[in-house]
């Protein structure tokens, strides 16, 4: 009878292993399902946005040298920005053709308009949109994809020049922070890229060290809050008496 009880015992261990070898092969190709980098970005980047909103930070040996803020919504375009360096600190809100613009550091509070063509602004709103994924596609083979609960995250960690370059280049970047790529040398650079199963982003993590200079200097960009920004408006005291400095780019 013990030999019998041991026989069952055996039995059983052996169908356990038999289970848990199962599940770990079904674990396994589930993991091999995962979209690739390449499907992720590609398909990422043709998504139109109706509302975003992003943060910039550049410090420098761990002091803020310079920093922005923007949040936009379509239909109708409007956007908000708040830009600080150390030479340079304005708001500006556009609506439509109108920009109101308010310069920090002179002798006037003063919100001054000036009329552009909705085009002047196109590219940056293109950036922040799809577009910002767009210069990663040629490099998609430097990013890994991960199981974000439900979601897909696309993660890279490194310091391939190619794509810090493809960071600093895009519109969104170098429109508020003005950065000199020529004698860069980056240091590490980790970028996390959360979208859900149908491609669409939910957040955007940039975080890149690097030197210039000689200095030690970090940027950090953020991208969230897409298409949770359910209204925009300029203020009325924006658009009260403001200085009205006439049409600019009449072409």
């Amino acid at each position: 009878m013990k030999f019998m009880n041991k026989k069952l015992i055996l039995g059983l261990v052996a169908l356990l292993a038999l289970f848990l070898s199962a599940c770990s092969q079904k674990s396994a190709k589930s993991g091999d399902n995962l979209p690739s980098a390449k499907t992720i970005l590609t398909k990422a980047q043709k998504a139109n946005y109706n509302s975003m909103h992003a943060t910039w930070d550049e410090k420098s040996n761990g002091k803020t040298s310079q920093k922005a803020a923007v949040e936009y919504t379509t239909k109708p375009t409007i956007i908000y920005a708040n830009v600080s360096a150390t030479s340079n600190y304005y708001k500006m809100w556009v609506e439509g053709k109108n920009s109101y613009i308010q310069m920090k550091g002179t002798n006037s509070s003063h919100w001054f308009k000036t009329t552009t063509k909705a085009s002047t602004y196109s590219s940056f709103i293109q950036s922040l949109n799809g577009n910002l994924l767009t210069p990663f596609i040629p490099l998609h083979k430097q990013f890994k994809v991960k199981k974000n609960d439900n979601n897909y995250a696309l993660i890279y960690k490194g310091n391939n020049k190619r794509v810090w370059n493809a960071i600093v280049s895009d519109a969104a970047v170098t429109t508020l922070i003005g950065i000199d790529i020529d004698d860069v040398k980056p240091i590490n650079t980790e970028i996390q890229v959360d979208v859900d199963k149908n491609y669409n982003v939910n957040d955007v993590k940039i975080v890149s060290s690097y030197k210039d200079d000689g200095q030690k200097k970090t940027l950090t960009m953020n991208v969230d809050q897409i298409d949770q920004i359910k209204k925009l408006s300029v203020p009325s005291a924006v658009k009260k008496n403001p200085v009205d400095l006439g049409t600019l780019d009449k072409k």
